[in-house]
């Protein structure tokens, strides 16, 4: 990244190039950078409208915490200036706060970035001449409006990711299928490396191809696959895997798919095939690394 450039997730007016434009020159910050990256997700989020901005007229996009949703919007570089046009239109820091999050982006790398959150006043009815903007940036950046068209009705919005993608010992017949039991599978293939530990495998980002199972998953499992696998919450590296987003192909399309990724496997032996029933049945290495293995450090 150019040098004195910052990662900005942009979620709400900023998104439209003509509102910040005008902003910028209505406020005299020339040179104000704000450059598109990629289209990200901020895990364990969703956009609400709680927040009242008397220059919008109404509410204002926020952010909140939801485990288990996923909020769209777009990474932007800017710089010096860009970050003081920004903390003004926001009203930072006495409105909305700056934050840092993690972003996963379209091939489930995860990069910090700073975004701007408000404390909640409850559901705010937006502008219709707000709604345009906002509609009118995510158009531009292949955003869909889906989950800001339900927080303007106060309505709860579909799940972003509603299937978990699992390739080792949480596939059907091996030794943590019980943890899904009951809940439908299908056949899927991510593009991925496949890395044998021994008693489980471990999925790493780049190039192969990875065959495993997309379950329906439902919302309120989540936190008890993030507690199996050791994902810190938000999809945040630090833990011992970190739940990220694939695309994953199936016989009835692409569908995007929860899926914990190892960032440090590079050193674990790759599996060829990206199949881990390839391997043969390894239940009882799996027993045997439960039975002297703290359930807390599995």
């Amino acid at each position: 990244m150019t040098p004195g450039m910052t990662l900005y997730f942009g979620y709400g007016s900023n998104l439209d190039a003509l509102d910040w434009a005008g902003f910028c020159a209505r406020c005299g910050f020339t040179g104000a950078e704000l450059a598109p990256v990629a289209k990200a997700l901020l895990l364990d989020c969703e956009l609400v409208f709680d927040h009242y901005a008397g220059s919008r007229k109404g509410g204002a996009l926020n952010l909140r915490a939801r485990p288990g949703q996923a909020a769209e919007g777009m990474v932007f570089r800017a710089n010096a200036i860009a970050l003081q046009a920004l903390d003004r239109k926001e009203g930072a820091p006495e409105e909305y706060q700056r934050v840092q999050r993690h972003a996963v982006l379209a091939d489930g790398t995860a990069i910090p970035v700073m975004t701007y959150v408000a404390p909640s006043e409850g559901f705010q009815a937006p502008h219709a001449d707000y709604l345009a903007v906002v509609r009118r940036g995510q158009a531009a950046h292949g955003i869909g409006h889906g989950m800001m068209e339900a927080a303007a009705r106060d309505a709860p919005a579909p799940l972003t990711i509603g299937h978990l993608f699992v390739y080792g010992t949480l596939m059907a017949g091996e030794a943590n299928a019980h943890h899904l039991e009951g809940l439908p599978r299908d056949p899927g293939v991510v593009r991925a490396r496949l890395h044998d530990c021994g008693p489980y495998p471990a999925l790493s980002l780049g190039e192969g191809e990875v065959r495993g199972e997309v379950v329906a998953l439902p919302l309120e499992r989540l936190a008890a696959m993030d507690a199996l696998e050791g994902s810190a919450p938000g999809g945040a590296p630090g833990g011992m895997y970190r739940r990220s987003v694939l695309t994953v192909r199936t016989a009835a399309g692409p569908r995007p798919a929860y899926a914990y990724v190892m960032d440090d496997a590079r050193h674990v032996p790759l599996i060829p095939s990206g199949d881990w029933r390839s391997l043969g049945g390894r239940h009882a290495a799996w027993a045997e690394y439960a039975a002297r293995t703290a359930e807390s450090e599995r």
